[in-house]
């Protein structure tokens, strides 16, 4: 199981939707049917080039070990797949044709070389279509696993986000079903343990939205919740893949104020969880922070940085922007992207990686580009990443760590 880290979602989150609706809690909800019609799809060393043939804009990766990785491509209006078996250093078209019907492959999850899954888009589509992909031949075929149209009012591209695959039968994906109104927009948890033949709903909370979800296996998970009846968010655990939930940590031990980053938990037992008090976030940045841990699987935390202490912790000289979620690749090293905007040391916000090897008590900050970037990273295991960084105008380049983040090479991608 792979990891992977973006933007700051809570960012994103404070300015979407939240529902005032009543929706219906519900461990489990009716089967839904997933369609079955294939679609068919379309560091290196300074020396080594990408595929002439493969062009475009790099919309997702995914790294599976220290010489297999995908990316997607959007060639115009059009999906492409490539595939690289030695480290990055050649890249080829995986099928070849573009994927049927979609527009961009937006998340990659493949579980080995042969089986994975897609959150893949269709712009084109009325009203737009955000679906689950699956593919049993390494991404040559495609299957629609699961399809959702974009409810009216709905903000943003895709209803579909943060899929997370422990197996290549058991996956999660936050779903904005809707309805949508000016307060904002009802979401739900969806979940197969099929490899998604038929998915039913995980976790529909009632006046809030779904957050961020992360799963270290088929039974032990945790999602956020922020809440709209009442501000401020929770965080929940399951251990039973999903069926039933109970709170993890409650709204009333964090501040109105402050909203979860993200949570990584890369065994069933230790789990990280980052918030910033919204309070101190201005056009010029975010300023406080709080890191919590638990090594029980969530019964009970520790804060191992509160959000009122110094923020030596987090401010590093060279690095700089918003914290992104947290990715902790097993019980004792982590990594904090940092994305491109005011905050920290380095007030020409340059991005960046806080790095930690100590279970988050202590970070340093590591460069992975000299450009000013954000950083989105994925890992194959405790050593092996890759990482995207990209710029404000939009430019894309690749880097590989063997060593879990200490240091990178460049990657050379296909497309741009």
């Amino acid at each position: 199981m792979t990891s992977r880290i973006g933007l700051p979602a809570a960012l994103l989150l404070l300015s979407a939707c939240v529902s005032t609706a009543t929706a219906p809690s519900s461990p489990s909800g009716s089967p839904a049917a997933a369609t079955t019609e294939p679609l068919a799809t379309a560091a290196t060393s300074p020396a080594a080039t990408a595929s002439p043939a493969l062009a475009g804009q790099v919309t997702a990766f995914e790294v599976l070990t220290e010489l297999v990785g995908w990316v997607g491509l959007r060639e115009g209006p059009a999906a492409t797949l490539a595939k690289t078996t030695d480290g990055g250093r050649t890249w080829r078209r995986v099928g070849t044709t573009p994927v049927g019907g979609i527009t961009s492959l937006d998340e990659l999850r493949f579980v080995d070389e042969r089986r994975g899954f897609a959150l893949a888009f269709n712009e084109q589509a009325t009203p737009r279509k955000g679906s689950v992909l699956g593919t049993d031949d390494g991404g040559v075929t495609w299957t629609e696993r699961l399809v959702v149209g974009a409810p009216a009012g709905m903000p943003g591209p895709s209803p579909l986000r943060d899929l997370v695959a422990v197996d290549d039968r058991h996956a999660w994906v936050v779903i904005t079903t809707g309805p949508c109104d000016p307060a904002g927009c009802v979401t739900e948890l969806r979940a197969t343990v099929d490899a998604g033949v038929t998915w039913s709903t995980s976790y529909r909370p009632s006046g809030a939205v779904v957050g961020t979800a992360a799963f270290s296996d088929i039974s032990r998970g945790w999602l956020t919740e922020s809440l709209a009846v009442r501000n401020g968010q929770d965080l929940l655990a399951t251990s039973d893949g999903g069926r039933s939930w109970q709170t993890s940590l409650a709204v009333d031990k964090l501040r109105p104020s402050e909203a979860f980053v993200g949570v990584s938990g890369p065994t069933p037992r230790d789990v990280w969880a980052l918030s910033f008090d919204t309070a101190s976030c201005t056009s010029d940045g975010c300023e406080r922070y709080a890191l919590r841990a638990s090594h029980d699987g969530g019964v009970t935390w520790t804060t191992t940085h509160p959000l009122d202490a110094n923020s030596a912790w987090w401010r590093k000289e060279g690095c700089g922007g918003f914290l992104g979620r947290p990715v902790f690749v097993d019980s004792a090293h982590g990594l904090i992207p940092m994305g491109q905007g005011a905050g920290g040391l380095s007030p020409e916000n340059p991005g960046g990686l806080l790095v930690t090897d100590d279970g988050g008590n202590s970070f340093r900050c590591v460069r992975v580009t000299p450009e000013k970037s954000s950083i989105e990273i994925r890992f194959a295991n405790a050593k092996v990443g890759w990482a995207i960084a990209f710029t404000i105008d939009n430019k894309r380049s690749g880097y590989r760590t063997a060593d879990g983040g200490a240091t990178w090479q460049q990657l050379t991608l296909p497309g741009r």
